[in-house]
């Protein structure tokens, strides 16, 4: 399998708070050195019950749906009257982006008599039109008109439009929260300064989208954030694939208030490093850094492109998760498609491995045998994650 794009950014990748480049060269190191820390307490388990419950899957999507939550790429909708339709946390969604430029999200719910109004997953529209009766919204989700208005009533009819929710766009992703009565939260404020300052200064806002994809897999949907933060797998599930050029269970664990994540040196940066002066290393560059956003976003970028993925848990079965996953790259380097594509290739081909485990896991604790699941010094960042969730979920009435 070819390696991952590669393509040099700037300095100053990972907030001050986090360690200098350098610092992070130096724990690379020694990492390197003497191996990971021995564990100092003994293996915790955790309740498989989280990925199989009903009740417990049902407060999640009530969590889920008060967050922010990666709807779109920009790139999907960048001209005005460009739309998609997306589901997030059970409720069917409409994003535009109007005349004004500005991006819209509003239930695709007729307001008539409750039917979808765009059918499709993508297109682009003057007027937002229900196939069922006629009604018509502006793109903006205003009611534009009513077939037959006369048969209502006397007067015009005060229906109020498509029932809008909270929407952003930032970073270039589309975020919403998907239930209309939650408070909105800010996006920036919902990442954090340092979050919000690192994404900046990646420049995701003017990375171009080069692919993108619907991934339907048999898992809860924490058992795929749980790939993203730990290492101990690699060097056997991705023994053909990436393993052969990300260094093996050596990880340093990032926290970002509510989002956790891992800065993950390639096997070129570690002869990097131990060949060339300290003031020489490029850090950044050989390094890859998945950030786990709570509930439910990843965004995953390797010194040149990006992969966003958002999982969407099927709101009757905890055991089931669509997985949208968008590609975008440097703008600069966007007509290097050949190259671009074998990147496409080569992150479906490790996500798909990622992917079938989770199902695997599924299926296993779903026939009630495993009722713990053993977790290591190594992945202490899965128990940290669920506490996170399980945190969301009491916040929830949980």
């Amino acid at each position: 399998m070819p390696e991952l794009a590669s393509i040099s950014m700037q300095d100053g990748l990972l907030p001050a708070s986090h360690g200098t480049e350098s610092e992070l060269g130096d724990e690379f190191l020694q990492l390197a050195g003497v191996g990971p820390a021995p564990a100092r307490n003994p293996a915790r388990a955790l309740r498989t019950d989280v990925y199989v419950s009903t009740d417990r899957h049902a407060k999640e999507l009530s969590a889920i749906s008060t967050h922010p939550t990666a709807a779109a790429h920009s790139g999907e909708v960048a001209e005005p009257g460009d739309c998609v339709t997306v589901e997030v946390a059970g409720i069917p969604l409409i994003i535009t982006r109007g005349g004004d430029s500005n991006v819209h999200a509003m239930h695709n719910i007729c307001a008539h008599r409750g039917a979808t109004v765009e059918t499709r997953d993508a297109g682009s529209e003057r007027v937002l039109s229900c196939p069922f009766h006629g009604w018509s919204y502006h793109l903006d989700g205003e009611l534009r008109a009513v077939s037959d208005a006369s048969a209502f009533s006397s007067t015009p009819c005060t229906r109020e439009g498509l029932t809008p929710v909270y929407c952003e766009e930032r970073h270039g992703i589309i975020w919403v929260t998907a239930d209309h009565a939650a408070t909105p939260i800010k996006v920036s404020d919902w990442l954090g300064d340092e979050l919000d300052a690192l994404f900046a200064s990646l420049k995701l806002e003017s990375m171009v989208l080069h692919a993108a994809t619907n991934i339907d897999v048999n898992a809860n949907w924490k058992l795929m954030t749980d790939g993203f933060l730990e290492l101990y797998h690699f060097k056997y599930l991705h023994r053909n694939t990436v393993a052969s050029y990300l260094a093996a269970n050596m990880t340093r664990p990032l926290r970002f208030g509510a989002h956790l994540g891992n800065a993950i040196p390639k096997e070129g940066l570690l002869k990097e490093l131990a060949d060339n002066p300290r003031e020489d290393w490029h850090v950044y560059d050989g390094a890859v850094i998945p950030v786990v956003l709570m509930p439910g976003t990843v965004i995953n970028w390797d010194a040149g492109h990006v992969e966003i993925f958002s999982l969407r848990p099927n709101p009757k079965d905890p055991g089931q998760t669509l997985v949208r996953l968008w590609l975008a790259v440097p703008a600069e380097h966007a007509d290097q498609t050949d190259l671009w594509d074998r990147t496409w290739n080569s992150v479906l081909e490790v996500i798909n491995e990622d992917f079938t485990a989770a199902e695997h896991v599924q299926r296993n604790i779903g026939t009630g045998v495993a009722e713990e699941l053993f977790i290591g010094a190594n992945e202490e960042l899965l128990l940290e994650h669920m506490a996170l969730v399980n945190q969301l979920v009491a916040n929830h009435g949980g």
